[in-house]
């Protein structure tokens, strides 16, 4: 922890030393949160940091320092800390703490009216269906506006408390089970539903339980709780569920397979899956693989370079819930299409946290954003999160990356990013890591929002278009923070700390010899314009190393604009 106060003192400072030549300081960096009426879904967080944007690069460095080090039951700890919830709660045994965790769901559900969940299907929140035609989109619109109007009134019917409370008794029960397992009596079996031998069945108040042995078993059905001792094994996992979920797995090389609304899936529910061994592969469509809706979908896999693919809200994705993804070690591939890999929607905190391996983070051109490009599509992920502009605030989102040389690939909206009062981040810790995006990514903020993009070491390259690298967008603040490393940046426009529309964008690299390339010069490399009678922020501020600038000479500075500016201190 003193290294990153060190780190953060080192780069304010000379942060406050540019400021000096725009006749600014730190707290010229402030947005005011009053802009529109507070809805009852914002986090406190978010209000605090527009208040004082410089603080999110410490947020989210804590964070990840926190994240990379935790248990799961503390990384669900912290994900809660940031509703403003009263939870308490006492530990019980493994049966004891299942049975705590379906009555605790049982009242977190008990004053929500079925109307919630059927509109909710009806309107497909965060639908990844894009339309084909102007009446389509019209429709489509009419159930945006009606779903967001629901919303407002009726998302307040759950007891989020209690729905908690709820996860983190299931996710209790998953770290107990070895003293249970070990005294349980055992008897080889056959069962409906499963391929393989089984041995042990029982039903309890909160559903099925059974333990399938050391061969290869298939699990065609869906129980409260299944726990298998080894084997290559094959999850065919059913979908629309509720209700408390727990599955783990302590070896073998697995396939998990579905389609929406599954595998670690809190869907109006509680879901943990932990894997402990092998190279695992986890394939489902929507809603999937460390998701929250309504509820709190928990991923751990211990062991093993593993492959995931999802659709649509996968991979670490929370809305109206909590959704996390923690995978210890491997060279992983994460695949995805939209709302995936770290990502929020409102009064969510969706979370990914990969801790060692070469990975690589691929999200697929699947939906093309109709409203920018006819040849680009909506990613929405990689450390992002979104609301329902002007009626609902976003949520958290995070992918944090430990060590290796990791890939990135999106196309508009990813790796950074946030929209509508919300927060998004990638950390990555350490390696040679590649960014790829088109579009508001790499530490973008757009509509009083904030994002952020943190690496701390290695020999990094960013390429993007526009929109991206520490750039702030309509009162919204982006940072791209680089701490060590030969870079390379390489961007169209509106980018390398660039400020938009009353925005704040910021790139600081701390150290290496470092080239940024651009093709428009008028409105990058420190660039801030004057909009709506007051003036963006844009800064590009270059610590140490033997750097090549489109804009300017190393070791010189320039100014775009009434408040832009372009630093090279050595």
């Amino acid at each position: 922890m003193l290294l990153l106060v060190l780190i953060a003192q080192s780069w304010l400072a000379y942060l406050d030393s540019s400021l000096v030549y725009i006749g600014l300081t730190e707290q010229d960096i402030s947005f005011r949160t009053d802009y529109t009426i507070r809805d009852d879904y914002r986090f406190t967080v978010v209000d605090e940091l527009l208040a004082d944007p410089l603080g999110i690069v410490n947020f989210v460095m804590d964070m990840d320092v926190f994240f990379q080090k935790a248990s799961e039951e503390d990384m669900v700890k912290k994900s809660i800390s940031l509703y403003d919830l009263d939870i308490s709660y006492e530990r019980y045994l493994f049966l004891q703490a299942l049975t705590k965790s379906y009555q605790s769901l049982t009242s977190a559900l008990a004053d929500t009216s079925h109307g919630l969940r059927a509109t909710f299907e009806e309107l497909t929140l965060y639908s990844p269906e894009l339309t084909t035609s102007i009446e389509e989109e019209r429709e489509n619109e009419k159930h945006y506006d009606s779903l967001v109007s629901y919303l407002k009134e009726n998302a307040k019917t759950i007891d989020y408390s209690e729905l908690f409370k709820a996860g983190q008794f299931l996710l209790e029960a998953a770290h107990g089970y070895e003293s249970w397992l070990k005294k349980v009596s055992r008897q080889s079996q056959s069962m409906p539903g499963v391929s393989g031998n089984i041995l042990y069945y029982k039903e309890y108040e909160f559903g099925e339980v059974i333990i399938g042995d050391t061969g290869k078993n298939i699990y065609a059905k869906d129980f409260a709780v299944i726990i298998d001792i080894g084997g290559d094994d094959s999850y065919q996992c059913g979908g629309q569920m509720s209700g408390i979920h727990l599955i783990i797995d302590q070896a073998g090389d697995d396939v998990y397979e579905a389609e929406d609304y599954a595998i670690a899936c809190g869907y109006f529910g509680v879901s943990v899956l932990v894997d402990e061994q092998g190279d695992d592969i986890y394939r489902a469509r929507n809603y999937s693989l460390g998701c929250g809706v309504f509820g709190l979908g928990c991923l751990i896999d211990r062991a093993g370079s593993d492959t995931y693919f999802g659709d649509s809200f996968t991979q670490g994705a929370g809305g109206f819930g909590i959704g996390l993804l923690d995978d210890k070690e491997g060279n992983d591939l994460y695949q995805g299409a939209l709302h995936a890999q770290g990502f929020a929607s409102t009064y969510g905190v969706g979370i990914l946290t990969d801790h060692i391996g070469n990975d690589r983070y691929i999200i697929l051109e699947k939906y093309i954003d109709e409203i920018r490009y006819l040849d680009h599509y909506l990613s929405l992920s990689q450390g992002f999160s979104i609301g329902f502009r002007p009626d609902l605030s976003a949520g958290l989102g995070l992918l944090l990356e430990g060590e290796g040389n990791d890939y990135y690939l999106s196309d508009i909206f990813g790796q950074g990013g946030a929209y509508w009062y919300g927060i998004g981040a990638v950390v990555d810790n350490a390696g040679n890591d590649t960014y790829v995006s088109y579009q508001y990514a790499q530490g973008a903020g757009v509509h009083i929002a904030l994002g952020a993009l943190v690496d701390r070491a290695g020999d990094d390259n960013y390429v993007s278009k526009g929109v991206s690298q520490g750039c702030g967008h309509d009162l919204a603040f982006g940072v791209l923070y680089d701490i060590s490393g030969d870079d390379s940046y390489v961007a169209f426009d509106l980018s390398q700390g660039a400020g938009n529309a009353n925005g704040v964008g910021l790139l600081v690299d701390e150290s290496g010899d470092d080239a940024y390339s651009v093709k428009r010069a008028s409105n990058t490399q420190g660039f801030g314009d004057f909009r709506r009678e007051y003036g963006s922020i844009g800064l590009l501020i270059d610590i140490q190393g033997k750097d090549t600038h489109f804009s300017g000479k190393d070791a010189t500075l320039w100014k775009k604009g009434e408040y832009g500016l372009g630093i090279d201190w050595e």
